[in-house]
């Protein structure tokens, strides 16, 4: 009776265990039954699954661009009326970060573009420091842009005005090549309108353009150089000219054509034999004829030029009359056939000066003066002869017997000595004479008496 239930309690104990045992085997027998069909259905769920999730727009992810350009939009509608912008929208300020919920099936696609952050200048309706906000476009293709940063931009706006009819001139630099001329540069165009800021037009004084000829080819003909324009206050200085906008009859030019023409020049000189006409003064005479610049530069066609040697002066330096020297400005004679001459007119300086001549005088007595106390002073030559150059005219009156000749003793001690002989005139400008003596040293004995 014991052993009964002892023997039915163990028979539900083993058939659990081996059911456990046959589990996994019979687990397997489920799965690899059909379990290429099996895999395919779970392939096409997860696929379902997946597109599910993609196509659902409330489904978003996070996004982050940095650095993203801002377009700006409105200005031509911003200088319409009659405004612009001066400075804050430099490269630096107009760069963003953003941030964007991006729905999940276009999150690896989007771009920057999407978003379109922009600023709308032509909301802006006064001078001054103005903030923008900048704007941005949303979608439910491409999601919300959730943060801008920064959200607005701060510029400055000043009037835009125009100013009208402002000369071009023309600064050379350098020098041209050499052997060649240019003529005076024309401008195409010569007279410019300005558009920009009232802080800057309202500065500009001048336009200017900077031809630096010595780069300009070595050879004769039509030159035309493009060179951007300059702009000048009062003072000369160059003004900022990042937005001016220069027209000319309502067109918009970038700069301004430079033309000239550019000769071989040829070097002549002045004929100097008939610079002068008539007779000066009785007893003066021309003692020089000067002439500045006694060369010039002539320039013209090369065929021209090969048939000119000389220059001459439209007239001549009257001189008739004249007792001192003088200057005098004369136009010279320039040649039909050149085109440039490097000066229109000369100074002719004369020198005018008294006619010098020669006379001689002999036996002119020779007197030692100024022998010391107690001594006596002598000498054996007692006669000289005396060649005087001087002006004519004191000639006419000039007689031996105000020429007087002599050597000095002047502090002379006991002794022989070879004293020059010196010669002095009398009631006469002696700085006017000049004057040869024969002998020119004579022997002086000084002794005792």
């Amino acid at each position: 009776m014991t052993n009964q239930p002892e023997h039915s309690g163990q028979k539900p104990e083993r058939s659990i265990r081996s059911e456990l045992r046959l589990l996994p085997r019979r687990f397997w027998r489920i799965l690899s039954h059909n379990l290429m069909w099996k895999l395919l259905a779970l392939i096409l769920a997860i696929s379902l699954w997946a597109g599910l999730i993609t196509q659902d727009p409330t489904l978003t992810r996070e996004r982050v661009f940095n650095d993203v350009p801002v377009t700006v939009t409105g200005s031509d509608t911003l200088r319409r009326s009659g405004l612009i912008i001066t400075s804050g929208l430099d490269d630096a300020s107009t760069l963003v970060r953003l941030r964007v919920e991006v729905p999940q099936r276009e999150y690896n696609s989007v771009t920057t573009a999407n978003y379109s952050p922009h600023l709308d200048l032509s909301k802006i309706t006064d001078t001054g420091e103005q903030t923008v906000k900048i704007l941005t476009s949303s979608s439910s293709t491409y999601g919300t842009v959730s943060e801008v940063n920064p959200d607005s931009i701060t510029v400055n706006v000043d009037n835009y005005v125009t100013s009208y009819r402002l000369p071009v001139s023309v600064h050379i630099i350098g020098d041209y090549p050499t052997g060649f001329y240019g003529t005076t540069p024309t401008l195409d165009p010569s007279i410019i309108s300005v558009s920009g800021p009232e802080s800057v037009v309202t500065q500009i004084a001048r336009i200017g353009v900077d031809l630096d000829v010595s780069t300009l080819p070595a050879q004769a003909g039509l030159v035309r150089t493009s060179l951007a324009m300059n702009y000048e206050d009062q003072n000369g200085n160059l003004l900022d000219s990042s937005q001016i906008e220069a027209s000319n009859a309502g067109v918009l030019i970038r700069s301004v054509v430079v033309e000239q023409q550019l000769y071989p020049t040829k070097t002549l000189a002045l004929n100097t034999l008939a610079l002068t006409s008539g007779t000066p003064a009785d007893g003066y005479e021309v003692k020089s004829v000067a002439v500045t610049p006694n060369v010039l530069i002539a320039a013209g066609e090369e065929l021209s030029l090969n048939t000119l040697d000389m220059l001459f002066t439209d007239q001549s330096v009257d001189i008739t009359g004249r007792s001192t020297s003088f200057v005098s400005e004369v136009k010279v004679r320039k040649p039909a056939e050149i085109s440039y001459l490097s000066a229109s007119s000369v100074i002719v300086a004369v020198e005018i000066g008294p006619v010098m001549v020669h006379k001689d005088f002999t036996n002119i007595p020779l007197q030692v003066t100024n022998a010391g106390d107690g001594l006596t002073a002598t000498s054996e030559t007692k006669t000289v002869s005396v060649t005087v150059t001087g002006p004519k005219l004191t000639f006419d009156t000039l007689k031996s017997s105000v020429l007087n000749a002599y050597v000095s003793a002047q502090d002379l001690t006991l002794g022989t000595y070879a004293l020059p002989v010196q010669l002095s005139i009398r009631d006469v400008d002696e700085t006017s004479f000049t004057y040869e003596i024969t002998p020119q040293n004579v022997s002086v004995s000084v002794t005792q008496p």
